[in-house]
C-alpha cells in the first residue's frame, strides 16, 4: 500500500459569502422575487414597495395632486371622447389581434374537404409546427404512431398541410421548403435542379461551376437565383410569436443633463428589505432562552441579507459610474466610438477582486438614450494603433465592416487585402485577426461575398 503526501489548495466559501455571491449576481427582476422569499423565511424580515420620498418628491407630489383636483372634469370628457371614437371605430374596421401560426394554419385546415381523421392528423402537425415555420423533429413519426398510419399515407397528409400557406410550411428542413415554394411558384428548372442539387454550394459562391455543371449561361444562372431568393426561408417568420414576449429591464440608468452624466441604480421595481421589530415583542412575550437563540440566529441572518443587498446595489452603482467615466464619449457623442476597457481595470480603481465586477455586471442591462445595452458590451479588448494609441476592438470591427461594405462585390477583398486596408489607417492588426473579426460578425470570406 502506497502512501503520498499532496499539497492542494482549496477556496471554501461559507454559506454567508454565498449568499452575498449569490445576491450580487442577480439582476433586478431576479433582486425582487429574492427579497420577498427570504422575508417569508425569516419572521424578522419585512419588505416594502414604498420609499420614502426626497423634499423634491414632495413638491412634484403636492403639484400633481393639485393638477388631479383641478383636471378631473375636463379629463372625464376627454376620456368619453375618446372611448366613443373607439367604438366607432372598431365598428368601422373591426377589431384585429395578432394571429400565431398555428392559428392559421388551424383556420385553414378547419376549411379543407377532408375526412375529420385526416383534420385530425393536420392539427397535430400544425400543433407541431415551429414558429419558423418548419416541421418539429420526428413530429411526422409521432404522427404514425398516435394515428396508426403507414409512411405512405402520412406522406399524403403532410402534402395537404405543406400545400396551405404561408409557402414553404410544414417543411423538414432548407431544401424542401424551398423546393415546395419553387413549385408554386412555378420556377424554372434550373432554380429546381439547384435547389435539389446545389444548395451546398450556393452557400459557398460557387455560381460558375454550377452554371457550368448544370450548361446554362451566367445570365440564366442570375435568373435562377433571383428565384430561389425570392423564396422565404423561414415561412413563418411574418407570424405573430404566441409564446410569451420577455422583456429586458435595465439594471442602471444612465441620464444626461447638459454635459453631465447622472448614474443611477434601478431601485423601482425592489422592495426594500429591512429588520421588522415583531423581534422585540418576541421575547417580551416568551423570554426563555430558547426563544432567545432562536430570534438571535434569525437576527444574524436578516442584518447579512440586509447588508448584501445594500452592498449589491452599491458594488453595481460605482461599477456602472466607472464604465461611464471611461465609455464618456459613447454616452455623449452620437457617432462615439466604446474605448478599451478591461474589467480588472474597473477592479483595480474599486479595489476589488476582477470575479466581483464579473457578477456585478452579470445579466445585467443598462438604459442610455441610445437604447439599452448590457453592461458586459462595455468591456473590449484593446488594439493598438501606429500612433500607440488604443482603441476597441469593436471599434476595429466597425472600421472593418464599412471597408467590406465598400469594396466591389464582383472582385471582393481578401482577409489579406483587409488587413492592408486597416493597417493604412492606422490599425496593428493581423490578418488571422481580421478572419476572427469578420467570422465573429457573420460575414462570409471573399468568395462568399462574391457577386456575378
Amino acid at each position: 500500500m502506497d502512501l503520498s503526501l499532496q499539497i492542494q489548495q482549496k477556496q471554501i466559501l461559507s454559506q454567508r459569502m454565498q449568499q452575498s455571491v449569490e445576491i450580487l449576481q442577480m439582476n433586478t427582476l431576479a433582486l425582487s422575487e429574492y427579497i420577498r422569499e427570504v422575508a417569508e423565511e425569516n419572521p424578522l424580515l419585512d419588505w416594502s414597495e414604498e420609499r420614502p420620498l426626497l423634499p423634491e418628491d414632495e413638491k412634484l407630489l403636492q403639484k400633481l395632486e393639485w393638477l388631479q383636483e383641478s383636471d378631473e372634469q375636463n379629463r372625464g370628457f376627454y376620456q368619453t371622447e375618446m372611448d366613443n371614437e373607439k367604438e366607432r371605430e372598431d365598428l368601422r374596421y373591426g377589431k384585429k389581434e395578432a394571429q400565431s401560426l398555428r392559428e392559421y394554419l388551424l383556420f385553414q385546415i378547419h376549411l379543407l374537404p377532408v375526412c375529420e381523421k385526416e383534420k385530425k392528423v393536420l392539427s397535430f402537425l400544425a400543433e407541431s409546427t415551429e414558429e419558423s415555420g418548419y416541421l418539429e423533429t420526428d413530429a411526422l413519426e409521432a404522427a404514425m404512431e398516435r394515428y396508426h398510419l403507414d409512411e405512405q399515407r402520412a406522406e399524403e397528409i403532410l402534402g395537404h398541410l405543406q400545400k396551405l400557406d404561408p409557402p414553404g410550411v410544414g417543411a423538414r428542413d432548407l431544401k424542401e421548403c424551398l423546393k415546395i415554394q419553387l413549385m408554386q411558384k412555378g420556377a424554372s428548372v434550373a432554380a429546381q435542379n439547384i435547389v435539389e442539387n446545389y444548395l451546398a454550394d450556393i452557400a459557398k459562391n460557387r455560381i460558375s461551376y454550377i452554371a457550368k455543371k448544370l450548361h446554362i449561361s451566367m445570365e440564366e444562372m442570375a435568373d435562377a437565383l433571383a428565384e430561389i431568393r425570392s423564396c422565404a426561408p423561414k415561412p413563418g417568420s411574418g407570424f405573430a410569436n404566441d409564446r410569451p414576449v420577455e422583456y429586458v429591464v435595465p439594471d442602471v440608468f444612465v441620464e444626461r443633463r447638459g454635459g453631465e452624466l447622472l448614474v443611477s441604480v434601478n431601485s423601482s421595481l425592489v422592495p426594500r428589505l429591512f429588520i421588522s421589530p415583531s423581534y422585540r415583542q418576541i421575547l417580551k412575550d416568551d423570554p426563555c432562552k430558547e426563544t432567545k437563540e432562536y430570534v438571535a440566529q434569525k437576527l444574524r441572518q436578516a442584518e447579512w441579507a440586509v447588508q448584501c443587498v445594500g452592498r449589491r446595489e452599491s458594488t453595481l452603482l460605482e461599477t456602472a459610474k466607472q464604465i461611464v467615466a471611461v465609455q464618456r464619449e459613447f454616452f455623449l457623442s452620437p457617432h462615439g466610438a466604446l474605448k478599451p476597457l478591461r474589467m480588472v481595470d474597473v477592479a483595480e480603481k474599486m479595489q476589488v477582486h476582477e470575479s466581483t465586477i464579473s457578477r456585478a455586471v452579470k445579466d445585467k442591462y443598462l438604459q442610455c438614450d441610445k437604447g439599452v445595452f448590457a453592461l458586459g458590451d462595455f468591456f473590449s479588448k484593446a488594439v493598438v494603433t501606429d500612433g500607440n494609441q488604443s482603441v476597441s476592438a469593436s471599434s476595429v470591427q466597425k472600421q472593418l465592416a464599412d471597408i467590406i461594405d465598400r469594396e466591389d462585390k464582383t472582385h471582393p477583398l481578401s482577409d489579406r487585402e483587409l488587413t492592408e486596408k486597416l493597417v493604412a489607417q492606422g490599425v496593428q492588426i493581423s490578418r488571422r485577426t481580421v478572419a476572427k473579426y469578420r467570422e465573429a460578425m457573420g460575414i462570409p470570406g471573399a468568395s462568399g461575398r462574391k457577386q456575378y
